[in-house]
């Protein structure tokens, strides 16, 4: 009789514990899915939902982080004044 208590409880611990896993780690996933419109050219975008980085996804070079060498300064900023 506590045997089949046991393994019973067992078995939803072990399926509580795979479904808490596949919760954290599959669902949602990392990246949120998107396109982005380029020179009448649609190409895919991944973003990162932890740190909110963003790659696009290019036919020769594959997956190419956006943003890089963009000036992060707004316009109406003085560009010359440092902190």
């Amino acid at each position: 009789m506590f045997e089949r208590i046991a393994r019973r409880l067992l078995t939803w611990l072990v399926v509580l514990t795979l479904a808490w896993f596949f919760v954290l780690y599959v669902w949602p996933t990392r990246y949120r899915y998107t396109h982005v419109l380029t020179d009448n050219e649609e190409y895919p975008v991944r973003i990162d939902r932890l740190t909110g980085a963003a790659d696009m996804l290019t036919p020769d070079d594959g997956w190419v982080p956006m943003g890089e060498g963009d000036d992060t300064t707004s316009p109406n900023e003085d560009k010359s004044r440092t902190s």
